[in-house]
């Protein structure tokens, strides 16, 4: 492994600014995504319980959404919390299983990208306590995940001049047949 494989492997980003990265948008849409459900659940929530004793007047009508929306504003930023961490934890998880098998192997290249992926689907399966062909789907989407991620990295790899390893193997094998 050359001196620049680190820096031009992945994103052209050293490791600990790729861990950064990955966490903070795992984050970010974990925030996203989980304010919306949380929002919307606690505006089914509040609508459930008051729905017994529905305003009569106006007064009333703008009292019960101005509520309402405090209501589902404050759910969403629960939710929402609760999953930028689940999302930015599993994010980060990957990008350090990824980049300690870089480390360990010498090299970046697609198959650390599909074994993080699916470490990052047992272990999700495990927290999450999955049923058997849950746990299977899950480490398929993480061996999936891998592989498309690992891909477009050795594929922008590959535009950037520096090749991985297993493709120089590759044609060093094509010519050893033709020369046969």
């Amino acid at each position: 492994m050359n001196k620049n494989s680190s820096l031009t492997g992945r994103a052209s980003l050293d490791f600990h600014q790729r861990l950064l990265l990955m966490a903070g948008v795992g984050s970010f849409w974990g925030f996203s995504i989980g304010s919306f459900i949380g929002g919307r659940h606690a505006g089914l929530q509040y609508l459930a319980e008051n729905a017994h004793r529905l305003p009569t007047t106006v007064q009333g009508w703008y009292f019960y959404h101005k509520t309402k929306n405090y209501r589902m504003a404050l759910g969403g930023i629960k939710r929402g919390a609760r999953y930028a961490v689940r999302t930015g934890g599993l994010c980060l998880m990957y990008g350090a299983v990824e980049g300690g098998l870089d480390h360990v192997r010498g090299e970046t290249d697609v198959a650390n990208s599909v074994a993080a992926g699916v470490v990052s689907g047992a272990v999700f399966s495990a927290f999450t306590k999955l049923s058997r062909g849950s746990v299977r789907y899950s480490i398929m989407f993480g061996a999936a995940f891998g592989l498309v991620t690992g891909g477009l990295s050795d594929i922008h790899r590959y535009i950037s001049g520096n090749s991985p390893t297993y493709l120089a193997w590759i044609k060093s094998r094509l010519d050893t047949n033709k020369q046969l």
